[in-house]
């Protein structure tokens, strides 16, 4: 299914994104595990709060590999989720999310 390039990829940012959070999280192997298992999967990350989100540098991580992905010819379409927060959050962020769906 996945070049062993990518799947190293993937390895790499959650070790890298551990470490941001203190745990073994392991967001983006979860990610890519749900959106080919299931077809899909929503993306969520707090933007605009000041400094960088920890949900946001996941976000950029995914997008990266999401990339490569579509370079090995996977076709992923998005759908922008419109969540009802028109204001910010306590931090000074507003949540977005994206629905990421596997067409081929």
């Amino acid at each position: 299914m996945l070049s062993n390039n990518i799947k190293d990829k993937i390895r790499s940012a959650d070790q890298k994104l551990n470490v941001l959070v203190g745990y073994d999280a392991n967001n983006i192997k979860n990610n890519f595990d749900n959106l080919f298992k299931n077809g899909s999967v929503e993306v969520g990350y707090r933007s605009s709060c000041g400094s960088t989100h920890s949900t946001m540098k996941t976000y950029r991580e995914f997008y990266k590999i999401l990339k490569l992905i579509r370079k090995e010819g996977f076709e992923i379409s998005e759908e922008n989720i419109t969540h009802g927060n028109a204001y910010a959050t306590n931090n000074g962020g507003f949540w977005n999310s994206i629905i990421f769906k596997l067409i081929k």
